[in-house]
């Protein structure tokens, strides 16, 4: 989500796909829900002389029926009938259905709304976390910077969840015993951590250790709130005993229905356990487009990841 941001300020120009000479990107998104399929259509257009974008076309169909058509600066509404309502100019710079209000006849595309904020897509680097909470956040960042005031301002206020977590981690971190807060300032609170008899700061852990800590607080809170959890190589910074828990344990949450994930690796144990029920191989050679296939099943005996290593793979 763009959290209401601009196009100038999500996009540059060096995003434009540099093996083509087009001066426009598409981007496509299919969600199933509501009782029906959405489509979303989006058009960035780069002006490169002027080191400027802007929204070229933005369009939302339900079961292949327009929502809202917002093309070159107008936006085209439509009812949850289906119904054609007004047109009306909108800025090229924002996304005309994210500054859409709520109304009583576009629930549908409320909807959609509403379902895009349940992403979670996240490249968690413990590096960039910080122990101490002064705000309340309104998201989770792209690498997790503000975990600890996510955590402070929003897991901590279930403690189903947060009972859970603790519970998931005790077996996993030798010693786990709870989370502590203090209060440092009239604003600022700090999470700790308490390992057997030492209650530790959360930057003082290791790297492994603070993401295990956001691994399990994602998934639990994803399983909870009803989100879709996207992450990008979640094995960074962990061993693998450490990590085949946590697989397991999404694994079988997805099986059961009970979660929807979208992960992103290249480490052979990921491949093999989840590959085979659900896997996409993503291949890019030389200046070409992303090709994306379903991954082949297991032949001559060797797993899959032994099939990527020897470019055997879809073969």
């Amino acid at each position: 989500m763009s959290r209401s941001r601009e196009v100038s300020d999500l996009f540059s120009v060096e995003d434009l796909t540099r093996w083509q000479k087009a001066t426009t990107q598409r981007f496509e998104l299919e969600v199933d829900g509501n009782g029906g399929t959405y489509k979303y259509e989006l058009e960035i257009e780069y002006e490169l002389p002027r080191a400027r974008m802007r929204i070229l076309q933005e369009k939302l169909w339900f079961d292949q029926q327009l929502l809202i058509n917002f093309v070159k600066g107008e936006a085209q509404l439509y009812g949850d009938d289906f119904s054609q309502g007004p047109l009306y100019p909108f800025d090229w710079n924002r996304s005309a259905i994210g500054a859409l209000p709520e109304r009583a006849d576009n629930t549908k595309l409320t909807w959609f709304k509403e379902r895009l904020k349940k992403l979670i897509i996240v490249k968690i680097n413990p590096m960039q976390m910080v122990s101490e909470s002064n705000q309340e956040p309104e998201y989770l960042d792209s690498q997790c910077g503000n975990f600890v005031e996510w955590y402070i301002h929003v897991l901590s206020q279930n403690q189903g969840i947060v009972f859970e977590i603790a519970n998931d981690l005790k077996e996993i971190i030798d010693g786990f015993r709870y989370f502590g807060f203090e209060k440092v300032g009239e604003n600022r609170q700090l999470l700790k951590v308490q390992i057997a008899d030492i209650q530790y700061r959360f930057h003082e852990l290791s790297d492994g250790q603070r993401t295990l800590i956001v691994l399990y607080s994602l998934l639990r809170f994803a399983q909870e709130q009803d989100y879709t959890l996207c992450i990008d190589e979640p094995e960074n910074f962990v061993s693998l005993p450490e990590i085949q828990p946590w697989m397991s344990l999404l694994y079988d949450l997805c099986i059961d229905g009970k979660l929807q994930s979208v992960l992103i690796s290249h480490h052979p144990e990921y491949i093999n356990y989840l590959a085979n029920s659900a896997g996409l191989w993503f291949e890019r050679r030389q200046n070409a487009p992303v090709r994306v296939k379903p991954i082949a099943d297991q032949k001559d005996g060797l797993d899959i990841a032994e099939l990527v290593a020897r470019g055997w793979l879809n073969e």
